[in-house]
């Protein structure tokens, strides 16, 4: 799995790049304790049996008015998303996605799946080796919510500027143990990657619905020239996958 710098080349998300590290530290407190205390936690199977539900019902409701559509496009990320509020209740300290926290240290980061019914939603552990980083990338759902396992994950989100046809920094965040975070990509496009160069990072991403295939950028100062990226999982339902056979199309 290697990430092509060429816009009309085979490219997997998950595999190559590194970065140099110059971190802004931000206290952003985490919303996830309070939701496990005020409705109690779940564990990591209950968290599975109850998305769909809820994301299928959300989609009935959105179908039946403009209105709350946009009243659920408004809330995502925040403390009137139900999927945020779910997501925040998951007790990490159980250790249950341990078993799906599988490494390899001849890339960046493993796409780990964990569980998905390939409609509503898809559960993915990610494991960064030190130092290394993701492209930055789109998110072509209606988001990607995302709680700190272990260790430290560097957020870099970015905005496209048309007349210069690059891509600029527009935050640059550290998220420690149980800190959630969301994007989606009205709020702009990010790179996340592990700022540690002794510790490995370990990260629980939910994106709803599932897709196959998002842009990367590989070079900010080209901002309309992205790859598209295929998903690769490294293992599925904790089991290494010895192929992966995914393809890219052109942009």
């Amino acid at each position: 799995m290697v990430l092509s710098s060429s816009p009309k080349s085979v490219s997997f998300l998950g595999c190559n790049g590194v970065g140099d590290f110059i971190t802004r530290r931000h206290n952003r407190k985490s919303s996830t304790s309070s939701h496990a205390k005020e409705f109690g936690p779940i564990t990591l199977a209950e968290l599975i049996d109850a998305l769909p539900p809820i994301l299928r019902q959300q989609k009935i409701d959105g179908r039946k008015s403009l209105q709350e559509r946009i009243r659920q496009d408004e809330s995502r990320g925040t403390e009137d998303d139900p999927i945020q509020v779910l997501f925040g209740r998951l007790d990490l300290s159980l250790g249950e996605w341990r078993k799906y926290a599988i490494f390899d240290n001849m890339k960046n980061y493993t796409r780990n799946l964990i569980a998905t019914d390939d409609v509503t939603f898809t559960l993915l552990l990610l494991c960064w080796n030190t130092g290394k980083e993701s492209p930055i990338h789109d998110h072509p759902s209606d988001g990607c919510w995302l709680r700190v396992c272990e260790g430290e994950i560097r957020e870099t989100r970015y905005a496209i500027d048309v007349e210069t046809d690059s891509m600029t920094i527009t935050s640059d965040e550290v998220f420690g143990y149980d800190a959630p975070a969301f994007i989606k990509d009205s709020m702009g496009y990010h790179k996340v990657g592990n700022p540690s160069k002794s510790t490995s990072a370990v990260t629980l991403h939910l994106y709803c619905p599932p897709f196959s295939q998002c842009k990367i950028w590989l070079d900010s100062t080209h901002a309309s020239k992205p790859s598209n990226a295929c998903m690769c999982n490294y293992s599925e339902y904790g089991v290494v996958k010895h192929t992966c056979d995914m393809m890219s199309k052109d942009h």
